[in-house]
């Protein structure tokens, strides 16, 4: 691993997408408010982490390597918070008109009771977009591996997808993508899509609950992406990875030990195969290197990430 710690040192990745701040309130509920039928929350701790994108883009710098985050914010204190989180921030647009995209999640004990959102989920308006693609064209060529961090909230537009699909296969450069999509042929042009079982189900129009139904959507969603291999993740299932001219998938088992917190995983899954895959490692091992890695987040609270350390110690722990 130390050979591959190194290599991870030198990856660097380009990290394009909806860029978020989450919020965590924690505290302990004692009683029913005399307001409302809803209980009162006694706060004992508030912190922020990064959110979507730049969570992504969090644990690619955990991992070791050089991140650089493209995506939008808006001129506001939230977009300060997260700066002060980000490893690197020089891509981001600034927006006047649209504020930072926010979730603030309630917990009480363990517990979360409530999660308040402030959101756009409208498309980007055309400029900022054409400044977004501006900004991405100086780390495109630094970079090895170009991950798109797709939640639905109008960065990824149909469009923008294509521009950015085609500048980095001009420029030679893979493209990843975790997506929100209910058709995936935007992301036509990618190496990798990395759906999980819902969004594989709705994408292919196919119901997932076998093997059989399982093996279709994957056959389904490599029609509709010429050329791309799909990784379907499936939680306590593990995942399957569909790869072009191979007849069955290869399937690797959950290594959840326990499950504390999802929030996040798929960041770290994605996160995982970019640093993996920037770092030459086939294929195959690059998608059980990042089940190894959402194993880890997912015994953490709240948006977490998984440092090289954690991911060796877990890979000797299985040798």
């Amino acid at each position: 691993m130390d050979n591959l710690r190194e290599r991870f040192r030198e990856a660097k990745v380009l990290v394009v997408g909806d860029v978020m701040l989450d919020e965590y309130v924690i505290g302990a509920v004692s009683r029913i408010s005399p307001e409302a039928p809803v209980p009162v929350l006694d706060v004992r701790s508030r912190y922020f982490s990064a959110g979507g994108a730049a969570n992504v883009a969090m644990n690619i710098a955990s991992l070791g390597a050089t991140v650089y985050l493209a995506g939008v914010v808006g001129h506001d204190a939230a977009a300060a918070s997260l700066r002060q989180l980000l490893p690197s921030h020089d891509y981001l647009v600034e927006a006047t008109e649209r504020a930072t995209i926010s979730k603030t999640r309630i917990i009480a004990g363990q517990q979360q009771i409530c999660r308040i959102d402030h959101e756009e989920r409208s498309e980007m308006p055309a400029n900022l977009l054409a400044t977004l693609r501006e900004n991405v064209a100086a780390p495109l060529e630094l970079c090895q591996i170009v991950v798109l961090s797709d939640y639905a909230k109008g960065t990824l537009t149909d469009e923008f997808c294509r521009q950015i699909i085609h500048m980095a296969n001009g420029a030679g450069k893979p493209v990843i993508v975790d997506p929100k999509s209910k058709d995936f042929r935007k992301y036509a042009g990618c190496q990798l899509i990395t759906p999980n079982q819902h969004e594989a189900a709705t994408a292919s129009a196919i119901s997932i609950d076998s093997v059989e139904s399982l093996n279709q959507a994957g056959a389904k969603l490599m029609r509709d992406l010429p050329g791309a291999s799909v990784l379907i993740t499936r939680g306590p299932d593990g995942m399957a990875l569909f790869q072009p001219g191979r007849s069955e998938p290869l399937t690797i088992p959950t290594e959840a030990r326990k499950v504390f917190d999802v929030v996040g995983a798929g960041d770290t899954v994605i996160a995982a195969l970019a640093v993996a895959m920037a770092a030459d490692v086939p294929l195959p091992k690059a998608v059980q290197l990042a089940n190894l890695a959402a194993g880890i987040v997912v015994e953490k609270p709240g948006t977490a990430t998984v440092t090289f350390d954690e991911l060796a110690a877990r890979h000797l722990s299985r040798s």
